[in-house]
């Protein structure tokens, strides 16, 4: 929910931003590693996905889960990437307020992008 709502926020200023909903990060990486190996990156799944992108798009990913999870497709093509995700666990709490300490919130994802946007994030 936060990322579409984040994403209905983003579109009011730029309206060619997409969402890309990843429901097995697993099987679109073993995909991806699998053209890798076989010497066709070409003919991977999420070189399809991310084709329509300009070169200098920025990739935001958001995950329940660790962050670097998502943080290899930047590999797949020349985009930033600036993922969000959990790094340390323990906490308890409602969903809202673990989002927000976290920063999976709607605030964070608008930041993340807005960083992107304007350059704060450069690729390594």
């Amino acid at each position: 929910a936060e990322a579409v709502e984040a994403h209905r926020q983003i579109v009011e200023d730029i309206p060619g931003a997409g969402l890309l909903v990843v429901t097995s990060a697993g099987r679109l990486q073993d995909g991806w590693m699998a053209a890798l190996q076989a010497g066709a990156p070409e003919a991977a799944h999420v070189r399809r996905l991310l084709a329509p992108l300009a070169a200098d798009a920025g990739l935001v990913t958001i995950l329940d889960g660790h962050p670097a999870t998502l943080s290899w497709l930047g590999a797949v093509g020349p985009h930033r990437v600036l993922p969000l995700g959990v790094s340390h666990f323990g906490q308890s709490g409602d969903i809202q307020d673990l989002y927000r300490a976290y920063r999976l919130d709607v605030d964070a994802i608008l930041d993340a992008a807005a960083r992107l946007c304007v350059g704060d994030h450069p690729r390594p």
